[in-house]
């Protein structure tokens, strides 16, 4: 009779942080791990372990026999940033990480002092409204023909230009120039 799978499939590859550990000395202080999904940015990413403490049995039976849950303090390098030192107890039961090597971390290590993050472009602080846009302003009677930019906080690698800079990229409202323009002959 074959297999059949029922629930939802993980893309988790690994142990939990805690798993991992448990089984190293001084629960692997100053040791080097990183999480499985996050091996496919290019940048380097990954934690080191400034300190653990497991939350074990404290007198009251089967309180903690997975060994889920306590304080962990790590020094968390993501995608080529240093982020300092946070709490990462919320997301250690994640069955995500894996322990570096002690003859790899010089690598991650070398890895992370010899990135350069890329160019941050400069946008124009303002752009040319839309058609339809500025007809009604001008219908309306408005001064203005030009929109202020706004970038929101979850775009990265470029910022509004401040006064007196030079931007590098400028938004512009059209189609751009076609692949065959001789099919936009006569449109207007």
């Amino acid at each position: 009779m074959p297999y059949k799978l029922v629930g939802r499939t993980t893309l988790f590859k690994g142990k939990r942080l805690w798993e991992i550990i448990g089984n190293l000395k001084n629960f692997g202080e100053g040791r080097m791990v990183v999480r499985s999904t996050f091996e496919k940015y290019p940048e380097p990413t990954f934690y080191r372990i400034v300190l653990a403490r497991p939350e074990m049995d404290t007198g009251r039976p089967h309180m903690d026999e997975d060994n889920m849950k306590g304080d962990l303090l790590v020094e968390k390098v993501f995608r080529g940033v240093h982020y300092g030192v946070i709490n990462m107890s919320r997301v250690a039961y994640k069955p995500d990480y894996r322990l570096i090597h002690k003859h790899e971390e010089a690598r991650y290590i070398d890895a992370f002092r010899n990135y350069k993050s890329k160019d941050v472009e400069i946008v124009s602080p303002v752009m040319d409204m839309p058609p339809l846009l500025k007809l009604v302003a001008e219908r309306d009677g408005h001064a203005e023909r030009d929109l202020k930019v706004k970038l929101g906080k979850k775009i990265k690698g470029c910022r509004v230009a401040e006064e007196g800079e030079v931007p590098t990229k400028k938004f512009s409202i059209g189609l751009g120039t076609p692949a065959s323009p001789e099919l936009y002959e006569g449109v207007i």
